[in-house]
């Protein structure tokens, strides 16, 4: 059994327990958990109301964009992220992710898949015409994301990584 893993190189693994990928040939190289790591600090900018430009830092660049998230139109640039991300703090006064079935796949490319369900929690001000769905102006969405993380030069621990592809749907 052999991969490729993000910076090209090919890891054997004639073990069938070890995950794919493993054994690693560089410790810098980016790995699944490293991914990981990567989705939660995302979520973590959003509860902690992180400014807009440092949510921006984590999107791909140009034409290889894409988010989708449900009651907007798909997002192509940094621009239309950051107009959505301010009304989002606009709107909210507090929100919560909590993640499950988180799944990561080395897709080739130097990319990477993530599918995972999102259990979104929190409550919108009070001028706010967002939809809610408890008492007390609050919220529970049940969503499913599916994205593309990106392996940028520089070694796992610089998290070079960038979102290409965001897509949301309830579940």
């Amino acid at each position: 059994m052999t991969s490729t893993t993000p910076t090209g190189n090919t890891a054997a693994s004639s073990d069938p327990v070890l995950s794919p990928g493993l054994p690693p040939r560089d410790a810098e190289d980016a790995n699944a958990n490293d991914i990981r790591r990567f989705v939660y600090t995302w979520f973590t900018l959003f509860e902690h109301r992180a400014p807009a430009e440092q949510l921006a830092t984590h999107l791909a660049t140009g034409e290889h964009l894409t988010l989708v998230i449900p009651g907007t139109e798909p997002m192509h640039d940094i621009e239309q992220f950051t107009a959505w991300y301010k009304q989002l703090l606009a709107n909210t006064q507090w929100n919560f992710h909590e993640l499950s079935n988180l799944r990561v796949n080395y897709s080739g490319d130097d990319a990477y898949d993530v599918t995972f369900d999102v259990d979104w929690q929190g409550a919108v001000t009070e001028a706010s015409a967002w939809p809610t769905n408890l008492p007390e102006q609050r919220f529970r969405f049940a969503l499913r994301q599916w994205w593309r993380v990106m392996v940028g030069p520089g070694g796992a621990l610089d998290s070079p990584f960038t979102i290409a592809d965001l897509v949301t749907e309830a579940r």
